[in-house]
């Protein structure tokens, strides 16, 4: 059962978000607080054919620590109206796998994201995170241009949602792990959309 949060004073990014009619925020993973649920959500049906990280909890703590201690990455709960539903890995695309894929910007942002509880599929909600975690990731840092993604071209759902967040296809790409779509979202098209 889903319990809405304490409330977070280290959120990162909240916004009230007038389409869904709800709060979008976002704060940086925390392992003790988060462990037990991300190793639920990466052991979702719905998640694992992307992530594939159906693994003992150990292993997602191990996982956790790894990204925790990357200074090229950061990891991210998401939130809607305080209840953890997502799951953000934010990256600096020219220190991450990608940056050998495409020439990256020194300022160029990247994202991976799970919507871990069923719960928050449809009505919208989806598109509305995607739109939220990519304006964090612009407010973040005023020198970043572009914010980049490369879904697996499988990812059917996510690659649907793209227009709607101002994301625009620059091709397909061979990364080690997956064949996937590179994806470019601009600061300026963004703006011109959605606002900062």
């Amino acid at each position: 059962m889903l319990e809405r949060s304490e409330p977070d004073t280290a959120l990162a990014y909240s916004r009230y978000d007038p389409d869904i009619r709800r709060t979008i925020s976002f704060r940086l993973l925390e392992k003790q607080r988060d462990l037990k649920l991300l190793w639920r959500w990466m052991n979702q049906a719905h998640v694992v054919p992307q992530w594939k990280m159906a693994k003992p909890i150990e292993d997602i703590a191990a996982y956790i620590d790894i990204n925790l201690a990357d200074p090229h990455q950061d990891p991210y709960i998401g939130l809607i109206d305080g209840t953890p539903m997502s799951y953000w890995e934010a990256y600096w695309a020219k220190d991450d796998v990608l940056g050998r894929y495409y020439p990256a910007e020194k300022k160029d942002r990247g994202w991976h994201m799970l919507v871990g509880e069923p719960s928050f599929f449809g009505r919208g909600i989806a598109p509305a995170v995607i739109r939220a975690f990519t304006r964090f990731l612009f407010l973040d840092d005023p020198g970043t241009q572009k914010v980049v993604g490369e879904p697996s071209v499988a990812a059917r759902r996510l690659l649907r949602y793209a227009p709607a967040c101002a994301f625009e296809e620059q091709g397909e790409i061979d990364l080690p792990d997956k064949r996937a779509k590179l994806m470019f979202c601009y600061r300026e098209r963004f703006i011109q959309q959605f606002g900062l």
